[in-house]
């Protein structure tokens, strides 16, 4: 299930990368709370601290309640560093899990 949360949540900020209207771009940052919050919850039942304070950071960076003034660019490569974020951590769990097995 996290997987395919991430991948969900990857897929999202890969649309958020495109020109899309301003509609969306809400839709996607309450999607996303979501997705964060249920790996954040996920995070703190494996007792992996790190992992949730970086999961309520995010949270706290794409909330559609109080936005962040950044600009186009910097939204861009915030998208892209979550995105790099997200894939590494897809990654190296399915490594731990097969090396555990």
């Amino acid at each position: 299930m996290e997987r395919g949360l991430k991948i969900g949540a990857i897929l999202l900020l890969l649309a958020g990368m495109l020109s899309v209207p301003n509609d969306f771009y809400e839709l996607m940052k309450f999607i996303l709370i979501a997705l964060f919050g249920i790996l954040a919850y996920n995070s703190h039942v494996e007792a992996n601290i790190k992992g949730t304070g970086l999961y309520i950071a995010l949270i706290i960076l794409f909330q559609p309640f109080v936005p962040l003034p950044f600009g186009a660019t910097v939204w861009m490569v915030l998208h892209g560093v979550v995105i790099a974020f997200l894939a590494v951590t897809l990654f190296t769990a399915k490594r731990k899990l097969s090396k555990a097995i």
